[in-house]
This record gives structure tokens, C-alpha cells and sequence, in this order.
């Protein structure tokens, strides 16, 4: 190693990028991942002509860094799209699968008629949450939880029967913790500048032709996200690349960086971009940056499974006419949602059957990953068996368990990471970025792994 070597400590998508970016810089790198493969939680797998995916299996279109991304590495013509005529979600009320009004936008209705005709809500409920309309935006920009946030301009209803479970599905995180301006910041900053967030968001004359479908809102690659993983591990250097290889203590010595992994073995390096869990390296960041090690250990993670069925589609007798449903905590099951993988994405079943993708655990329910597989498999079976209409036994069935691997952005999230950035930004040629530090999902771990990278590319420690 040389002076000039930054070493990036894990290999997720974030580290993955970070590297990606030293490399496209030509800096001299060593890419550093804890365990025997890299992608983090991005994980496909292929069995019987089902692709599993274990972890996410899309990337907003919103946000175009992952999509970006994709193009760069040539995987263009690999992406697809996800169903843009039969987008319908459901939520599980009183045992019963409502289709959530066309139109929501997380809790904020866009549309009138499908509020009034919906019977997912109460009249009550409804007239709350046109209350909307009326209420003024809170100035200023404190922090406050998602479940405030939706009960102050929404009711307590809008809360119960569509942020919990959304966000139990979205984030495995509890609404009444989760921060908004580290999870939805548009939705406050909405608040603030309009006063209504109905307004706001409502949806003026569609531009489409008539029969034309809407964009689509997510896109995969057609074999699953771990081709992107994939293409960019081919896009590095082999010899910079190691797995297995957990660092343990961060030191600096005579201005440079010296690595110690569990192995004993000792990297030196010019520079460091920590892009692993909080929990996970916050120990070995102790002797430099101990504020900031406190901070990040501190960072709650909530542990998941991923539960993947396959079923003859003949044994399963709802129409599957949607992305998939999310399930209240009202509704007492362990089952938080679960997703019509084969309806919102093509190639993800063979032909003549049907793929469903289940979640458990979560801060709803962390004793869920005390079950064993078929523990799990068979609690799902029985809980959708009379939602879904499932006949027969699958003729695939997988769990993918997740410990500690869902970051939960907590309210005052935004102003922990701002005192960590400043005790980092002291320790020349130290960069962090990774799961929990700025945001979650693909395409904002993309852009700020790539942020990361770029500005250790410029540093000379």
C-alpha cells in the first residue's frame, strides 16, 4: 500500500460506488468487506426459473442516481420497468384487502372521488383528513416523527391505516420514531412553502394520450439487482478487492491511516471511507473520532426476513391485480406486508406461475427471527391463506433473515449526523457514508457512496 491508497472499509452498494468512483479517478484503492461477498443487502438468487430477490428489488425512478448508474455500467438495455397499468396497493382492514385510493401519495390524498368512495376510511376519518385543506403549514424546520407529522395534517386514522403500515414495510420502522426530515423531508418542506399538502400535490390534467400507462414508478434489471452489483465488482481492480477481511481498529500514525483487521493483519492507507453500518465500525473508530463512535453506535437497526413463494398460479385464486399489500399492526398478524413480486416486475416467475414476496419482523415485531424457516414459511401461509386464496402447497420457498440491517433515521437524526460530520471533518482524509449515516434506499446510497469516493479521489492526507 502507499501513501496515496484510500481504503474503503465495506461493500455494499455504498462502498461499491465509493471504490467505483476511486478507480474511475485512477487513486489506488483496497476495497475492505467484513464478509464473503459484497452488495450489502442487494442479494438475488435464481431457482426453478423464480428470481428471489432477498433484499430490495427495485430502484425509485424519481431519483435517477441508480438508474444513472446502471446506464454507465452498460446495463441499459438490462432494465425493466415496473407494471405501469396494474399498480394498485392494498391494505388489510378488519381481515378484508382495500385498494388504497388512486392517487395517495403516502397518506395525502391527490384525488377527491376515490377518497369519497373508498371504505378503507371512516367518514370521520375522511372529513380529518380534508381538514387539510384549512390547516396553515407549521413555519421553521424542526423534527418531528412521520405519526405527528400525518396526524397533525391528517388524523389519527391516516396514521393507523396507512403510515404504520407503509412505513412497517417501507423502512421495518415505527412511525411514532422514524424521523420525516430524514425520511420524507419533501412532505415538510411542502408543508412549510404551501400549507396544504393535498393542494400541493394534487395532480393537475394528465399530458398522456388516452390509453396511454403512466411511467413507471420503479425499475429492476431483468436477472435482479444483483447484476449491478455484479457489474460494478467487474469494473474494479481484483487485486483491490477483499472480503473477509473486518477491520477492527482505525489508527493514525506519522499523517497516515493504519487499518488493523480481525485477522491481525495491518493495511495502511492515505485515506479512509467508512461505508459500513454505524454499530458495526463504530468500535473501531473509537481512538479517532470518539464522539462521532458514540453516535453511530447509538444508530438503531431493525432486524427483517424475507419470505419468497412460488405457487402454480392455479393455487392461488386472487387475481394478484396490484404490487402487493401492507398489513396495520390493528390487524395483530406477523406478517407486515407482501408483495405480488410476479404482477409488479416481468421475468420473475416461469410461466403459469406466480411469485409472492413476505415480510417479518421489524420493530413491529423483532421476535419474529426467533422462528425457524419453516416456522416462518408456514405463519405466512396460514395468515394470507384466506387473504390471497392460497390452494396448494409452493413449489419454492425461501427465507433470507436480515439482523440488524434496516437503518432506523430516528427523529433528530439529521442534527446527530451533522455533529458527526463535524468531529470527521477534523480527521483529514477521513470520509463516511453507508447505511444510516444520510439516507436509505439504492439511489441515494449510490449518490452519496459516489460523493464519498469523489472527494477521498481529491483528498491528499
Amino acid at each position: 500500500m502507499t501513501k496515496q491508497t484510500v481504503a474503503v472499509i465495506g461493500g455494499g452498494i455504498s462502498g461499491l460506488c465509493a471504490a467505483f468512483a476511486l478507480h474511475k479517478r485512477g487513486r489506488p484503492y483496497v476495497l475492505l468487506e467484513a464478509s464473503d461477498r459484497f452488495g450489502g443487502v442487494i442479494r438475488t438468487e435464481a431457482e426453478g426459473g423464480f428470481v428471489l430477490e432477498a433484499g430490495p428489488d427495485s430502484m425509485l425512478a424519481q431519483k435517477p442516481q441508480g438508474l444513472e448508474l446502471c446506464r454507465e455500467l452498460g446495463l441499459g438495455e438490462r432494465l425493466v420497468p415496473t407494471n405501469p397499468e396494474t399498480r394498485n396497493v392494498f391494505v388489510l382492514h378488519r381481515g378484508t384487502l382495500h385498494a388504497l385510493p388512486d392517487g395517495m401519495m403516502l397518506a395525502v390524498p391527490t384525488r377527491v372521488l376515490p377518497m369519497v368512495r373508498t371504505r378503507l376510511f371512516s367518514w370521520p376519518g375522511k372529513l380529518r383528513m380534508g381538514l387539510d385543506l384549512v390547516l396553515p403549514g407549521r413555519a421553521g424546520n424542526d423534527d418531528e416523527s412521520i405519526a405527528s407529522f400525518l396526524r397533525r395534517r391528517f388524523g389519527q386514522e391516516a396514521v393507523d391505516r396507512l403510515g404504520e403500515p407503509l412505513l412497517a414495510g417501507i423502512h421495518a420502522g415505527d412511525p411514532e420514531r422514524l424521523s420525516i426530515l430524514a425520511t420524507f423531508p419533501r412532505l415538510r418542506e411542502l408543508e412549510r412553502t404551501r400549507g396544504s399538502l393535498v393542494r400541493a400535490t394534487r395532480r393537475g390534467p394528465s399530458s398522456r394520450r388516452p390509453g396511454e400507462a403512466p411511467p413507471a414508478a420503479f425499475y429492476s434489471l431483468r436477472c435482479g439487482l444483483a447484476e449491478l452489483v455484479s457489474a460494478l465488482v467487474q469494473k474494479l481492480e481484483p487485486a483491490s478487492l477483499r472480503t473477509r477481511a473486518a477491520v477492527v481498529e482505525v489508527g493514525r500514525h506519522d499523517e497516515a491511516f493504519e487499518l488493523r483487521l480481525e485477522s491481525g493483519e495491518r493495511v495502511a492507507a492515505g485515506s479512509v471511507v467508512v461505508a459500513a453500518p454505524g454499530p458495526r465500525i463504530a468500535k473501531a473508530l473509537a481512538g479517532l473520532v470518539p464522539e462521532s463512535s458514540g453516535v453511530l453506535s447509538s444508530v438503531p437497526f431493525a432486524s427483517t426476513a424475507t419470505i419468497l413463494l412460488g405457487f402454480k398460479r392455479v393455487d392461488v385464486r386472487h387475481p394478484l391485480d396490484g404490487y402487493g399489500l401492507v398489513v396495520p399492526a390493528s390487524e395483530r398478524l406477523r406478517t407486515n406486508a407482501l408483495s405480488f413480486v410476479s404482477t409488479k416486475l416481468p421475468l420473475r416467475a416461469p410461466e403459469g406461475h406466480v411469485l409472492l414476496r413476505a415480510f417479518v419482523g421489524g420493530v413491529r415485531d423483532p421476535g419474529a427471527l426467533s422462528l425457524s424457516d419453516d416456522g416462518m414459511i408456514e405463519t405466512v401461509m396460514r395468515e394470507m391463506s384466506g387473504v390471497l386464496g392460497l390452494g396448494g402447497r409452493p413449489v419454492v420457498s425461501r427465507v433470507f433473515r436480515w439482523p440488524s440491517a434496516t437503518p432506523q433515521l430516528e427523529v433528530g437524526h439529521l442534527e446527530r449526523m451533522r455533529r458527526v460530520e463535524r468531529e470527521i471533518a477534523t480527521v483529514r482524509g477521513l470520509f463516511l457514508t453507508g447505511a444510516g449515516v444520510r439516507a436509505t434506499g439504492i439511489p441515494d446510497m449510490v449518490a452519496d457512496g459516489t460523493r464519498a469516493g469523489e472527494a477521498a479521489a481529491e483528498s491528499r492526507a
